[in-house]
């Protein structure tokens, strides 16, 4: 079972309906809104959203570097020490999970709580990790 231990949280307006996608990586928008990823695997990554908020309302986020220990969903199997990423597909209901890092993205965490399979929980730190 994954565990958490938050650092600090913030708040902001959802882009989309984001009902569905609980600790999943959100990415934020030039109008201070924030959802899922929707143009590529290199998006900037914000954090991993907290609860499960409607379009317009209230979504918490554990932003990155803001510390602590946090939920996340995976894109597949992730060992415990592996550096991890948003994932973005076609189909953004998919996106936002989070994957191992490829060369080309923002590492947003390192696993110390593994997944066993597509969409289990795991537990990424969010503390001590560069995103640029």
């Amino acid at each position: 079972m994954a565990i958490e231990k938050l650092g600090r949280t913030v708040t902001f307006p959802a882009f989309a309906d984001l009902r569905t996608h609980q600790y999943k990586v959100v990415v934020m928008k030039n109008d201070g809104t924030v959802g899922l990823p929707l143009t590529a695997i290199t998006a900037i990554p914000y954090g991993i959203l907290q609860n499960a908020p409607n379009i317009g309302e209230e979504a918490v986020v554990a932003p990155i570097n803001g510390g602590g220990i946090s939920k996340a969903v995976a894109n597949g199997a992730l060992a415990t020490g592996a550096l991890v990423a948003l994932e973005w597909v076609d189909d953004v209901g998919d996106s936002g999970k989070v994957k191992a890092t490829a060369a080309t993205q923002y590492t947003i965490g390192i696993v110390v709580y593994p997944s066993g399979a597509e969409d289990d929980l795991c537990s990424v730190d969010l503390g001590n990790i560069s995103v640029v």
